[in-house]
């Protein structure tokens, strides 16, 4: 089957792409910095215009000794001064920002204007907005072919506020030699792409034909061809995957023998299944059937045998015992069962299973105290919830200290039903609180007459939470072990 997408065209199609990203994303660094740049000197050079001409305009005052309002009065002659003296256009705006002269310099000399020139007009009046809020401020502005800065600032002299000085000066050059940066930085990447991008064709033919020999050879496998012959001398990885295709092809060979013999026995285990569910099916009918018999003889009206009724007694106990056995036996190594899930009230369960484990608590002196908000209910699997809160009561009693309460509290937080049981344990070894959820781990030996406990009651206890969507841990503050365990709410 042909291949739209080869190696080869993938690899230079992902390098065009690659480079062509990265040639966008190194113009853009470049320019932002260069921009930035510009920016820096730009406001480094206004920060010492505005000084040099604050200065300026003072010492001017002093000298003509000029009070008033001095923009209105002698303005033209003040602009022009300073448009000489700063060799850049100059702009006066009263206190309100309205226009009152304008110094152009054209070199060998200055032009007083009293409107605005269609520079001044086409620029962003940004900066005067500033500048009237009391701010110094600059634009930049792109004005045909040229790049023109705009720089207002408000003039106090002695706090009396005067007007707006506005000064206008031509960075065209300085943004020319960015570009100029830009087209050479292109120009050296598009050559240096061309290098690279031949260099990257000529080794991917020599990686993709060698390939397209072990496709053809793979393809002999496949059809069962396995005396194919495949010998590429490279002298990198295709030689060495040249010599792993010959032992795959051997391998191959094995594993049909191997699959071939697995077949047979897996055809052998079947039928031993078969014969073992069949035995089961058998021996699951001979306590049946004496139980049965029995409790018929016992139930009749006219039975009044004593003797023959504690010898059935005994009988059908050890039979349902012998029944029960064989039972778990089955479901252990099955491990298939069908649950259903229901609306559960955790309170019910809780005050249930607390009356229940009250009984066993009592023979070492413990106290079961519970505390539930009630109806909290939860989605969920009856049966398996019951054996996580009966498990965790089991070991608190098993675990706790005689004559003390354990207390087991639900209530809801957020959108998840909380249920924290404690139980007061003194001597807590820390790799309790680490290991508890591990399977078949115990945490200490039991100082209570208890029995059956195989270190999985806890990691049942996780699962279970765990296929309820929900959480559980354990610590341990003053001698006391709390469980907490969090499942969601039933929406």
């Amino acid at each position: 089957m042909a291949r739209k997408w080869t190696i080869q065209r993938k690899f230079l199609l992902g390098f065009l792409l690659i480079f062509s990203i990265s040639l966008l994303l190194l113009n853009a660094y470049i320019s932002n910095m260069l921009n930035k740049n510009s920016e820096n000197i730009i406001k480094a050079e206004m920060e010492n215009t505005q000084q040099y001409s604050r200065e300026y305009i003072k010492q001017l005052l002093l000298l003509k000794n000029l009070t008033g309002d001095v923009f209105a009065h002698s303005g033209n002659s003040l602009v022009q001064e300073l448009s000489e003296n700063l060799r850049s256009n100059v702009t006066l705006y009263d206190i309100e920002g309205n226009f009152l002269y304008e110094a152009i310099d054209e070199q060998e000399y200055v032009i007083v204007n009293t409107k605005p020139s269609k520079r001044l007009e086409e620029s962003s009046d940004h900066d005067l907005q500033l500048a009237l809020n009391n701010k110094s401020a600059y634009t930049i502005n792109q004005i045909d072919n040229e790049w023109v800065v705009n720089f207002s600032y408000p003039l106090y002299i002695n706090g009396e506020h005067y007007g707006i000085i506005r000064l206008t000066k031509d960075y065209t050059a300085l943004f020319a030699s960015n570009q100029k940066v830009l087209t050479s930085l292109t120009y050296f990447t598009l050559v240096l792409f061309t290098v690279i991008f031949l260099f990257s064709y000529i080794l991917s033919r020599k990686i993709t034909k060698p390939l397209s020999k072990v496709t053809e050879a793979f393809s002999d496998v496949a059809r069962g061809q396995y005396d194919t012959k495949l010998k590429i001398t490279t002298g990198d990885e295709i030689e060495e995957l040249n010599d792993r295709f010959h032992e795959m092809k051997e391998q191959i060979k094995e594993q049909i023998a191997v699959i071939t013999e697995e077949k047979e026995k897996v055809e052998k285990l079947e039928k031993t299944r078969r014969e073992f569910f069949n035995n089961v099916t058998h021996e699951l009918k001979t306590p049946l059937t004496t139980i049965s018999g029995y409790s018929q003889i016992i139930s009749e009206e006219d039975f009044n045998d004593p003797i023959f009724l504690k010898k059935a007694a005994e009988r059908i106990r050890k039979e349902s015992d012998r029944l029960h056995q064989m039972v778990v036996d089955v479901i252990e190594l099955s491990k298939q069962t069908n649950y259903v899930v229901e609306k559960v009230d955790v309170s019910h369960l809780i005050k249930q299973l607390c009356e229940d484990m009250q009984l066993n608590a009592t023979k070492y002196g413990m106290t079961i105290v519970y505390d539930t908000e009630p109806s909290l209910f939860i989605k969920g699997i009856e049966n398996r919830l019951l054996e996580v809160i009966m498990n965790v009561l089991d070991n608190a009693i098993k675990y706790g200290e005689n004559h003390s309460t354990i207390q087991i509290a639900s209530y809801r937080q957020a959108d998840h039903v909380i249920i924290n049981v404690s139980n007061v344990s003194n001597n807590v070894n820390p790799a309790i609180l680490v290991n508890a959820f591990e399977p078949f781990y115990r945490g200490s030996q039991l100082s209570k007459a208890e029995r059956g406990s195989t270190g999985l009651g806890l990691y049942i206890c996780k699962q279970i939470v765990h296929e309820h969507g929900g959480t559980i841990s354990i610590e341990e503050k003053h001698s006391v072990i709390t469980l907490t365990i969090s499942l969601p709410l039933w929406q």
